[in-house]
Order: structure tokens, then C-alpha cells, then sequence
């Protein structure tokens, strides 16, 4: 005899009404324990009953319901082969927002897209800006994504994101319009002051290098001649043995060992830095962990600083907003900026998205194609434009 519910429905097997009219389902799960979901409707109750048996029967869950976002992350850093510097930076970044937060402490199983959404909504109501957010973003979608390759969850609740979060971004600029670079350049070449690093930024542009792989540069990974400058390296200026202090990485990913042709452009400014160091005397004198004789340099013959890169280019855009007013400003300009320049430069010329992965040392092409496809969006709707013009003439 079939058991019905107090609206006379006829109840499936592990389906139950309790006394105070509550729905209850019990089931196995996937180590043999017997658990038990509630809900007040029979309707809601049947669609999570659904979603359990799917996931009972494709081998999903496991011991995903006992294990907590920061026991994730512990486990994908434990695995994940990264730069050490990457490697202090999310360690940091996820023990300052994440460790002892509500979503830190959350079980994967119930973590949804809205947790991460209100997570990103809440760093930028801290003030901080896209890029740092897309950090937490480059730590939270592997992380959730070894959870789904090994059926610990079913789907990834961070997939796309940081993408929808962007949308909203007003004041997300990733790169310069060509206009904006060549204000940037011209203004900087003929300055009395900023001249002298017109050289370095002609080269990121050109090169779309990252700041750590630029300021690591040593005269001996350029080749003038074959005109093409081999990465497998890059400086930084971090926190070690108990102070701060430069020293030499390996590249960002394992894709970021390349051999990299130069432009022209880029060339030329190699050949005005190695003119300026003699000439001023700013060459190198100091070795760190092997590398000597860097491309770019302080006057006081050392490696340039990250830090000093961008309040240089703050100091830029500052100094050319406050007097050329005539002209239109500048956005605020970052040594990542200029990197993410040099790529939609190289974008915008319909360079093959593959080639464009290499030089960018990106580990996967779906980076690439975020600059890729917004380039093609963007010159899809000029050529319609075109259109329109020529139709109203």
C-alpha cells in the first residue's frame, strides 16, 4: 500500500511527512552513511532529492561535504606547481581575506555562485580595484576546479565570475586606446625628466613582458643580432629570510619560458638604454642569484624596483594631466596595464591567437581569448559603425 502525504500525494520510497507537516527524504550517500534533507515543500524537497541521486549515481560528493574551502586551498597549493613569488602572494592574499572568513570556513559542497559574487561585491566595496580581485579570482577557479575533477562537486561556482562581476566595473580599464599610447610615448620622449625611461616602457608595449620579466632582464638574454630576447627568468622584490630583499624567480607559469622576437621598435629602444646606461654610467655592478649586468637600471647601478616602475608612471600621468590640458588625460597608467597594451596591440593586428599565447606566456589559451575576443568585439562594432556612416552619406 502506497504511503501519501497529508495532501493525499502519493509519497516515493525514502519520502516521509513529518508531524509538524515538514517533508523529509532520506537516502545513502556515497560511503554508505544514511542522511536525511528537509523542506516544507513536497516540490522543492522532490528537486533536491533529484539532484542527490544524480550525484549518488554519477560517483559526485564523496567526501566533498567534509571538506571546507580552506582545506581545498590547502590541498590545490600543496599540488599546484607555481613561481614561489605567485606562490607568497596567494598564500597572503587568501590568509588576509579568506582564512578565517565565512566563506573560508564553507563546506565546497555548499558553496554556491552567489557566495562568490558577494564575495567579489564586498572586496570591491574595500576599495580595491579589478586586477586585485581577478587575483582572488585566479586562486578561487582552480582551486573549485581540482573540487570538480575530482567529483568532490558537480559544477564550478566560481566559473565565470569574475567575467559577470566586470560587467558592472565602470572604471575597469585594461588597456590604452593606440591615441592614449602614443599621447603617452610622445609626451614622455621630448620631457626632461621622463625621458630617460621612454626606453623601458616602448619596450614593455612592444613586448607586452611582465614588470618581474622586464626588470630581470640581463644584456646576456638579448640577442641585437638574431633581434629576439630569450625569458627565463624575472626579478622580484619581496619579503625573504625575514626582510625585503630582490631575488630571481622562475617565470610565472611553466609557458613562460620563451624566445620572444623583437620589433623594431622595441630593438631601437634597447639600443637608446644601452647608449643611456654608458653614457650616464647607470650600468649594473651587482650580481643576484647569478644574474648580473641588467638591461634596466637606477642610477645607483641597480635593478629597477616594481614599486618605482609604477609611482614613475603615476608621476607620468600626473605631471601630463596637470600640464597639457589642452589634450585629453591619461587614465591611470600600471606596468600591467602597459603589458595588457602590448597585447591588444598585438591583438588588434590579427595576430594568430596561438602565437599571441606564447609571446604572453600564458598557460592557457583562455586568457588569450578574453583579449582576443574583446578586441574582435570592439573592431566588429567600428566596422558596423563604418557601415552606418557610409549608408548616411
Amino acid at each position: 500500500m502506497s504511503r501519501k502525504d497529508k495532501k493525499n500525494r502519493v509519497l516515493r520510497k525514502g519520502e516521509s511527512q513529518r508531524k509538524d507537516g515538514t517533508y523529509m527524504y532520506r537516502y545513502i550517500d556515497l560511503r554508505g552513511n544514511r542522511k536525511s534533507i528537509y523542506d516544507k515543500h513536497l516540490s522543492d524537497l522532490r528537486k533536491k532529492d533529484t539532484a542527490i541521486r544524480r550525484d549518488v549515481d554519477d560517483g559526485i560528493g564523496g567526501d566533498g561535504d567534509k571538506i571546507s574551502l580552506n582545506e581545498l586551498f590547502d590541498r590545490y597549493m600543496s599540488i599546484k606547481n607555481i613561481a614561489n613569488s605567485t606562490r607568497v602572494t596567494y598564500t597572503s592574499l587568501w590568509n588576509y581575506r579568506i582564512r578565517n572568513s565565512d566563506l573560508g570556513a564553507k563546506k565546497i559542497t555548499v558553496i554556491r555562485k552567489s557566495d562568490i559574487m558577494r564575495f567579489y561585491r564586498s572586496l570591491e566595496e574595500e576599495g580595491l580595484k579589478y586586477a586585485t580581485i581577478r587575483h582572488y579570482d585566479n586562486m578561487l577557479s582552480p582551486c573549485l576546479q581540482m573540487a570538480v575533477d575530482d567529483d568532490l562537486i558537480r559544477k564550478n561556482p566560481c566559473a565565470k565570475c569574475v567575467r559577470e562581476f566586470a560587467v558592472d566595473d565602470a572604471n575597469k580599464k585594461n588597456a590604452l586606446s593606440l591615441e592614449e599610447q602614443e599621447e603617452f610615448l610622445d609626451y614622455i620622449k621630448d620631457h626632461n625628466i621622463y625621458k630617460a625611461y621612454c626606453p623601458i616602457f616602448v619596450f614593455m608595449i612592444e613586448t607586452a613582458l611582465r614588470c618581474g620579466e622586464t626588470i630581470g632582464l640581463t644584456w646576456d638574454d638579448i640577442d641585437l643580432a638574431k633581434q629576439q630576447v630569450r625569458i627565463d627568468h624575472q626579478l622580484v622584490y619581496k619579503k625573504k629570510d625575514g626582510s625585503y630583499q630582490f631575488y630571481v624567480d622562475t617565470p610565472k607559469t611553466g609557458a613562460g619560458v620563451r624566445v620572444i622576437p623583437l620589433t623594431s621598435r622595441a630593438a631601437e629602444a634597447l639600443a637608446e638604454q644601452k647608449k643611456m646606461q654608458f653614457a650616464r654610467g647607470w650600468r649594473t655592478d651587482v650580481e643576484i642569484d647569478g644574474y648580473a649586468d641588467f638591461v634596466f637600471s637606477t642610477k645607483n647601478k641597480t635593478p629597477i624596483m616594481p614599486s618605482a616602475v609604477n609611482n614613475v608612471l603615476l608621476n607620468i600621468v600626473k605631471s601630463h594631466n596637470t600640464k597639457l590640458k589642452s589634450h585629453a588625460a591619461l587614465p591611470h597608467i600600471s606596468a600591467h596595464m602597459l603589458r595588457h597594451t602590448g597585447c591588444t596591440r598585438m591583438a588588434e593586428s590579427g595576430m594568430d591567437p596561438k602565437v599571441l599565447q606564447y609571446i604572453m606566456g600564458h598557460s592557457s589559451i583562455s586568457v588569450t581569448m578574453d583579449v582576443y575576443n574583446h578586441v574582435s568585439d570592439r573592431r566588429c562594432r567600428e566596422e558596423m559603425d563604418k557601415m552606418e556612416q557610409a549608408r548616411a552619406v
